[in-house]
Formats: C-alpha cells, structure tokens, sequence
C-alpha cells in the first residue's frame, strides 16, 4: 500500500525521505515476523503439553502439571515475545513519524512511547491531513487505552508490553501465576502458567492480534487506500 501511495503522491517526499520510510516499514516487516516466530514457539509448547493429554486421562489424572524444565522453556519464550513484540511496536511508532514527516531525514534516536506522543503532540497545528490526530486517538483508544477486552485484543495491550518489558528488564524474572481455569477433554485441568488468568501463548496471541489491528487499521489513514492483504498491497 505504501509503494501505491508513494506512487500516487510523487512530490510529497524527497528521493532521501522515500528511501527512509521504504526502509523502517521493512523494518517494521521483519520484526514482525519475528515476533510470530517467537510466538510459534511458546505455541509449540503448549501444544506439545496439551499432546500429553491422553496420556493423562488413561491414568486418569486431574490436571497437566508443568515441570521445571518445560517453566525454563517458557520462560524462554515468553520473554522472545516479549522483547520481538515490544521491538516492533517501537518501529513502528517511530516509521509513522517519519511517514507522517514529523522528525527530520537525519533523525536517529530511538523511538518511546513518551517521545511518540510528545512528537505528535508538537505537530497538530500543521496537522493539514488529520492524519496525525487519528493516529494520535487510535494509540489512546486502541493500544494505550482502557483496560477493556476487545473482539480480538485488550485496548490497553501497549500498556501492558511496556509494564512486562519493565519487570522483566528490572528483574530476575516475572513469577509466573498457576490461576487459569482452561480444561482439557475430561475436565483435566491445563495447569499452565498464566497471565490475567489465561495462559501464556493465549494472552501473547491476543496482543499480536493488537499489533496486525493496529497496522492493518492506520493503513487505509496513512495510505489513502482500502486495505487489501496481497503482495502488491498489505502495508
């Protein structure tokens, strides 16, 4: 969608801010995709535990415990998702301010959540587009926003990486909870470690699904276009 809208807006960019945005929305791609490798992983996991299952019900146990290595395993994991997700958040924070041409060619900083806001806070008054001031309220509204569950993921997914982020930079490890009431066929138990009462690779698939909403939503603004998944379209 990007190169259409370049495309179609041949003197909105100089030949320098062109190959930059081209540059941090690949960027953008890449960590994306690592994020969901890394959540294939903690996927692999769980449903290598789940496999465990007949097993369990022909011994006709209550519950699928974790042992201290497979803990080891996820903690792995968890904190892979974590830090690939929480990257390509940031990336893409700091591609819409160079698209939205907001910092200078020359800019090399890196991009927080703080700076974002400050950024575009700077720039409603020369906001001609209204592009700035939707992305402004989708950030609020969608990724910093209410603790409320939406169709596909909490509205306050970025507020949540960030706090994971800290802890886990700040601290040993994040003590994982054993609170969730998932149940397999049986009614055993699926005793997994658990965060807001659902497990791991569930609550990471829902803040996933933040961030392909977030980029699937802001295109058709950024672009000017209907969004359509494809080669030739996508972000």
């Amino acid at each position: 969608m990007q190169d259409i809208y370049l495309e179609n807006n041949p003197g909105v960019y100089t030949p320098e801010e062109v190959e930059q945005v081209r540059y941090y929305l690949r960027a953008v791609s890449y960590k994306f995709q690592l994020a969901n490798l890394s959540l294939e992983q903690l996927w692999a996991l769980s449903e290598t535990k789940r496999g465990e299952l007949y097993a369990a019900l022909e011994n006709s146990f209550d519950r699928l415990d974790v042992s201290d290595d497979e803990l080891l395993l996820i903690s792995f994991a968890f904190e892979g998702v974590l830090f690939q997700v929480m990257a390509c958040l940031e990336f893409y924070m700091l591609y819409l301010c160079f698209f939205l041409q907001l910092l200078p060619v020359d800019y090399r900083g890196k991009m927080t959540t703080s700076r974002f806001f400050d950024t575009l806070a700077k720039s409603r008054r020369n906001d001609c587009s209204g592009k700035v001031k939707q992305v402004e309220e989708h950030f609020n509204v969608r990724v910093f926003g209410a603790d409320k569950q939406d169709i596909w993921h909490p509205n306050n997914w970025g507020t949540l990486l960030i706090s994971l982020r800290d802890k886990i930079a700040h601290r040993d490890r994040l003590r994982p909870s054993f609170d969730g009431d998932e149940t397999l066929i049986g009614q055993v138990l699926f005793d997994w470690p658990t965060l807001r009462g659902i497990t791991y690779d569930r609550f990471y698939q829902s803040v996933q699904s933040g961030l392909y909403c977030l980029i699937k939503e802001l295109s058709p603004i950024l672009y000017e276009l209907e969004w359509k998944p494809g080669p030739r379209y996508g972000c």
